[in-house]
């Protein structure tokens, strides 16, 4: 995908694990995150927070939903049969990833 003609401008990866890799490939390749090409994941773990790797990435904020989930089985351990609806609203944790695209010349 790096070496294709035009090459994207961002990358997403599905987790921040992927897009770990994913830096790691487009540093190998010579570009540079995020002047030739910006990437952000999914998850935002306590790696993507660290100064040499500033990901990018999208909170999902899996402590609440833990603990949600942690409520509703004990919920229906205490014998609840109808059904329970959670929503958690993500958030976008922008850090050095990612930039503007390029200007195409």
């Amino acid at each position: 995908m790096l070496s294709r003609s035009p090459r994207p401008t961002a990358i997403f990866a599905g987790a921040d694990q992927a897009a770990i890799g994913a830096l790691a490939a487009i540093h190998e390749a010579g570009l540079r995150v995020p002047e030739d090409i910006s990437i952000s994941g999914y998850d935002n773990t306590l790696l993507a927070a660290l100064p040499n790797i500033n990901l990018t990435s999208v909170d999902q904020d899996g402590f609440s939903m833990g603990r949600m989930a942690g409520r509703l089985l004990l919920e229906r351990i205490e014998g609840r049969t109808s059904a329970a609806r959670f929503s958690v609203a993500p958030k976008l944790v922008a850090r050095r990833s990612t930039a503007p695209p390029p200007s195409v010349a």
